[in-house]
C-alpha cells in the first residue's frame, strides 16, 4: 500500500508538472494597429486627402501610443508605453521647428476612434501634429528537452526548461492633425530569444518582452532621425506642405544643425 501511495503521488505530480510545462507550448500576440485606429472597419486605406498641410513652425507635437486589444497579463504596461513615448519625443526634441512635446496617455487614444477622435485630443491638448506608435508583438514558447526534469519537482526552481522566442516591430507614423497629412514614418524591429525555469518563466518572459520594446523603439528613432532629415529638404519644395514661418526662421535646412 505504500509503494501504491507512492506511485499514485509520484504520478499526480508527473502529471501536473508535465501540464504546467505544456502551458508555456503557446503563441501569443499583441497588436496596435494605426491603420485599424485610423480607418476602422475599412478593407483598404482611403486616398490620401487633398488638403495643403499648413504647418505654423514652430509646432507643438504630440506622441501616442495607438490602441490595443491585448490581455492584462500579455499587454504592455501603461508605464512603459509612457518610457517609450518618452524617447520618442527626445528624438524630436532639439528640432528648432518643434516648440513642445507632449506624450498623450493611452486612455485619450480610443479603440477605433480615427481622425476624429485625434481631432478630440488635439483641440483638449492644442496639438498640429501627433506620432503615433504602433506595434506587433508576438510570443512563442516552448519546452526544451530539459523540461522532463521538471518531473522531480525541483527542476521547475532550478533548470531553464522552457524556451521563449519574442518578436517586435514598432512603427511611428507622424500626421499633421488637422489636414491628415503624412508626414514622416520610421520603423524598427527586435527579435530575443532565451530561456527559463518554469517557475519563473511568466517574469522572464515579461522582462524579455518590455526589453523587444525598448530595442524596436531605439532602432526607430535612428531611423526616424534619418526621416526627420528628409522631411526638412523636401517640405519646402512639397505642394502639399505650406510652412508658415516666424520671422528670421529658414526653411533651408543647416548641414550642422539637428
Amino acid at each position: 500500500m505504500r509503494k501504491l501511495g507512492w506511485l499514485i503521488i509520484f504520478a499526480i505530480t508527473t502529471t501536473l508538472m508535465a501540464c504546467a510545462s505544456m502551458e508555456n507550448t503557446s503563441r501569443q500576440r499583441q497588436v496596435a494597429s494605426v491603420l485599424a485606429y485610423l480607418f476602422p472597419g475599412k478593407e483598404y486605406v482611403p486616398p490620401a486627402a487633398e488638403t495643403v498641410a499648413e504647418l505654423r513652425v514652430p509646432f507643438r507635437i504630440g506622441v501616442a501610443f495607438v490602441p490595443d486589444a491585448a490581455s492584462t497579463p500579455f499587454r504592455l504596461p501603461e508605464s512603459d508605453r509612457l518610457k517609450l513615448a518618452g524617447k520618442v519625443s527626445d528624438a524630436f526634441r532639439n528640432y528648432p521647428f518643434v516648440r513642445e512635446i507632449v506624450p498623450v496617455p493611452s486612455m485619450y487614444l480610443e479603440p477605433g476612434g480615427g481622425f476624429e477622435n485625434l481631432h478630440r485630443v488635439a483641440s483638449m491638448l492644442k496639438l498640429d501634429v501627433i506620432a503615433l506608435v504602433s506595434f506587433d508583438q508576438v510570443q512563442n514558447a516552448g519546452a526544451t528537452g530539459w523540461s522532463f526534469l521538471y518531473w522531480t519537482g525541483i527542476g521547475a526552481y532550478s533548470i531553464e526548461g522552457d524556451r521563449y522566442d519574442i518578436l517586435t516591430s514598432v512603427e511611428a507614423t507622424v500626421f499633421d492633425i488637422k489636414s491628415q497629412h503624412l508626414l514622416m514614418r520610421a520603423g524598427g524591429i527586435s527579435n530575443i530569444k532565451g530561456t527559463a525555469t518554469l517557475v519563473g518563466f511568466s517574469e522572464k518572459a515579461r522582462e524579455a518582452r518590455t526589453r523587444g520594446f525598448d530595442e524596436a523603439v531605439t532602432e526607430m528613432i535612428g531611423k526616424l532621425h534619418a526621416e526627420v532629415k528628409g522631411f526638412r529638404e523636401r517640405a519646402p519644395k512639397d505642394p502639399k506642405i505650406h510652412l508658415i514661418l516666424p520671422p528670421g526662421y529658414s526653411a533651408t535646412p543647416n548641414p550642422t544643425a539637428p
